[in-house]
């Protein structure tokens, strides 16, 4: 009886053990990459079809550049030039910049003003206007500006926090270095 109970006992033991070592498998097969940028979320845009939200979704299988400004930070405005030089050299190869305008300042909160400012700094990128900051929330931004550069697959490759040339720090310069690199990859 008790070689019985014991044969019973180790039975369900592995029995549980292969239930939960499936469960294991599958949770982590679920798991989303804890660099995976989360989906951009709210409106208005700007400089999009009809004002149509963009989803990093749309991007996949081209990397992307994601931008948090405000147009009243004089740093944002020295990473213009930056963007546009980046833009033209990698546009061709599908590379496409999404900026998030999240304000600081009660004036940033009006989307005409951030329009007439997209418009002034020739920005021709898409932009989506974050006044609940609910995308720096959720991309866990503290500063102005900050720059993400996302693989094909939405994974945050590398990020700069702050003017990309300033005094000679090379951001520009890394973030084309990282293009390449992301390019190459099949």
């Amino acid at each position: 009886m008790k070689q019985k109970l014991l044969t019973l006992a180790v039975g369900s033991i592995l029995v549980l053990a292969t239930a939960y070592g499936i469960a294991s498998a599958r949770s982590l097969q679920t798991k989303k990459d804890p660099n995976q940028a989360p989906e951009l979320t709210g409106g208005p845009w700007i400089n999009t079809t009809d004002g149509k939200p963009m989803s990093l979704e749309s991007r996949r299988g081209k990397p992307t550049l994601v931008a948090f400004w405000t147009f009243a930070c004089e740093n944002c405005q020295h990473n213009f030039a930056a963007y546009q030089r980046l833009l033209k050299k990698y546009r061709a190869h599908g590379v496409e910049m999404i900026s998030v305008h999240t304000p600081e300042m009660k004036i940033e909160r009006e989307v005409d003003e951030v329009a007439k400012h997209v418009k002034e700094d020739n920005i021709d990128y898409p932009v989506l206007v974050d006044n609940d900051s609910a995308n720096w929330k959720r991309w866990h931004v503290n500063m102005w500006p900050s720059l993400y550069i996302l693989d094909r697959n939405g994974i945050v490759r590398y990020h700069w926090f702050g003017e990309l040339n300033w005094q000679g720090a090379g951001g520009e310069k890394k973030t084309a270095e990282v293009l390449d690199e992301l390019l190459a990859e099949k």
